[in-house]
């Protein structure tokens, strides 16, 4: 049997997505082998997977030292679970099988002013710039919800808008509606894509804790739209939210990496983790469909270590 090393970077806590993936390797005749770059000790990943001690990604030798890590285990497949592990493995695309956005897309997709300003180019419609309460401040390369200012009295949002502050976020009309998230894969190697709406009902820590799938013809239609633009592709989770006052859907953000919520779909019949085997493999996909109104709320485990 074949075997397939893939690495996880900054995904210490993806337990069930390493089990899932090695039992999809089973299912088409092949041993995945986990490894995970990480930082310290106590680590839930450590049961399943061998643990490469890595650098922060702050480091200025971070990239040198991810090379290496992967040139040293001949890793095949290398999977950003974190914001910032994305445009370090998207840097290193000619070294193993990273499936993410182009270097461009992911630098501009990790900026929430550059996002903006695609969107508009684009004619992606999303929350609009707004200098008028209420309204909300991003942090330009904020992630998981954090860091984020909502403002509802004028004088104070004109205080803010005058400060030097100000350069570093990205500024939105406040809308004010359900949000929903969007897992998608864009195969590298062939012209397969699918995706799978799902509406986030509890978050904890910017990560949606239960979730269910949902049918949104509107979101899914401009997600079809995005993947046809040039260096969209690859494992990808959009946040879409429905603003009540006119009933439309807008994006958010463009993660170009798997979400912390993509078992929900899962779990409906998306079967992530083949398609993914089947793009790094070159071979061709299989139909999918996935089942609406599935439910996925997560538990916790835990895990022990000698210290």
């Amino acid at each position: 049997m074949k075997t397939i090393r893939v690495l996880f970077v900054g995904g210490a806590k993806r337990y069930s997505a390493a089990e899932k993936l090695i039992q999809a390797g089973k299912e088409l005749a092949l041993v995945v082998e986990i490894y995970a770059y990480e930082m310290g000790f106590g680590l839930p990943i450590a049961e399943i997977a061998t643990v490469i001690q890595g650098k922060s990604f702050s480091d200025p030798e971070a990239l040198s030292h991810l090379e290496e890590t992967l040139r040293n285990l001949s890793i095949d497949i290398a999977l950003p679970y974190h914001d910032r592990a994305i445009p370090l493995l998207a840097a290193l695309s000619h070294v193993a099988f990273v499936p993410t956005c182009s270097t461009d897309r992911v630098q501009t997709f990790g900026s929430k002013i550059q996002s903006a300003q695609f969107f508009r180019q684009q004619a992606i419609p999303a929350p609009a710039y707004s200098a008028r309460v209420p309204a909300i401040a991003k942090p330009d390369r904020g992630s998981a919800s954090q860091g984020l200012l909502r403002f509802t009295e004028q004088s104070q949002l004109d205080a803010f808008l005058a400060s030097p502050e100000r350069s570093h976020y990205e500024m939105q009309d406040l809308v004010s509606g359900p949000e929903y998230s969007v897992d998608g894969y864009i195969a590298l190697r062939s012209d397969f894509r699918h995706f799978a709406v799902r509406q986030r009902l509890e978050t904890l820590g910017g990560e949606a804790i239960r979730s269910q799938t949902v049918d949104i013809p509107q979101v899914e239609a401009l997600c079809r739209r995005m993947s046809e633009i040039s260096g969209v592709r690859g494992a990808i989770t959009l946040q879409f939210i429905f603003d009540n006052r006119n009933e439309s859907y807008g994006v958010m953000e463009v993660n170009p990496r798997f979400g912390g919520g993509m078992l929900t779909s899962w779990g409906a019949g998306v079967p992530w983790f083949h398609i993914l085997l089947r793009d790094f493999l070159g071979v061709s996909q299989l139909p999918v469909r996935h089942k609406i109104g599935v439910l996925m709320v997560r538990s916790f485990r835990e895990h022990f270590f000698n210290a």
